[in-house]
């Protein structure tokens, strides 16, 4: 990423722990095989600062030792890193969809945490509430002011692809993918909050709505609510597109500092919650060497 890119508080952090990135990549990064998460403060490993050799937590979902992680791009993976010290927390996932296939909070739920669930279609809210009772399960979509919308329902295997945006959706249909519409309520992150979250401290935000991210973003009101992470998608779906400077002046202006991108989604962190970028990094580091490991790109998951 261009220096350019990044914070004053970031930059200072980069030069503390450069030096512990070097020493790692002289050799095989540790990895240490744990089991399935009992709590968070087991699972990811953090860095040996005795040796300054970064050990690096396996990815169990990859079919190695270590806990097992289910989402799609290394986003629970990262974020156990992050929150390592925790047995429990909060998070609000928008855009949940599936409640095991490529989820990003099931590893979090099996570990104890708990939160809120935000998903329109209706099958799947089934599931949410299926398999996750311990959960708030919210069947609607969010934007920037309540009402009804023409939602795109991605068919077989585009579910995920699902938006409430028509020129997506339009992109979508020309490369094969299908798509039926259905209207559907929608309403105000505030809203939600204000009715399941009034009291909580949220741990991390998830937003994942496919196109739709800066009328979610602007539905918060940060005075109120202010998660200690927030992660938003920020390529255009199925590409390589960076579409961030849509949305990302909403965060900044708000007071978070951008802590990580890992090819498919950005990472923020409240500037009250500093001492977590060092950790970031880290985790950086992890997916970077795992990646080279597989033989992967680093901004996917494509064999190079």
């Amino acid at each position: 990423m261009p220096i350019t890119a990044l914070t004053a508080p970031r930059i200072a952090i980069v030069g503390m722990v450069m030096s512990a990135f070097l020493a790692g990549c002289g050799e095989s990064a540790k990895r240490a095989a744990e089991p399935a998460p009992a709590a968070l403060a087991a699972a990811p490993a953090t860095a040996d600062k005795s040796t300054t050799t970064i050990q690096c937590p396996a990815r169990g979902a990859f079919g190695e030792g270590g806990p097992t992680y289910y989402s799609q791009f290394y986003e629970d993976y990262i974020l156990g890193y992050v929150f390592s010290d925790q047995k429990s927390g909060f998070y609000v996932d928008v855009g949940a969809n599936d409640p095991d296939k490529h989820s990003v909070t099931k590893y979090f739920y099996l570990a104890g945490w708990r939160g809120i669930n935000i998903e329109p279609i209706p099958e799947l809210v089934e599931k949410l509430n299926k398999s996750r009772p311990g959960d708030t399960n919210k069947a609607v979509a969010i934007s920037d002011r309540p009402g009804e919308l023409t939602f795109y329902k991605g068919l077989n295997q585009a579910s995920g692809l699902s938006t409430l945006s028509p020129k997506i959706a339009a992109s979508h249909r020309v490369k094969g993918y299908e798509f039926t519409t259905i209207k559907i309520p929608v309403t105000t992150l505030n809203a939600v909050l204000d009715a399941s979250a009034k009291d909580k401290e949220i741990t991390f935000l998830n937003v994942d709505v496919e196109g739709f991210e800066k009328q979610v973003l602007s539905s918060i009101d940060f005075k109120r609510y202010h998660p200690r992470v927030i992660m938003a998608e920020s390529t255009a779906p199925l590409t390589e597109v960076a579409t961030h400077q849509m949305w990302e002046s909403i965060l900044i202006d708000n007071g978070y500092i951008f802590a990580m991108d890992d090819g498919l989604n950005r990472y923020y962190v409240h500037s009250s919650q500093e001492s977590l970028l060092p950790k970031f990094i880290e985790a950086d580091f992890c997916v970077l060497r795992d990646k080279l490991d597989k033989r992967l790109h680093l901004d996917g998951f494509e064999p190079r």
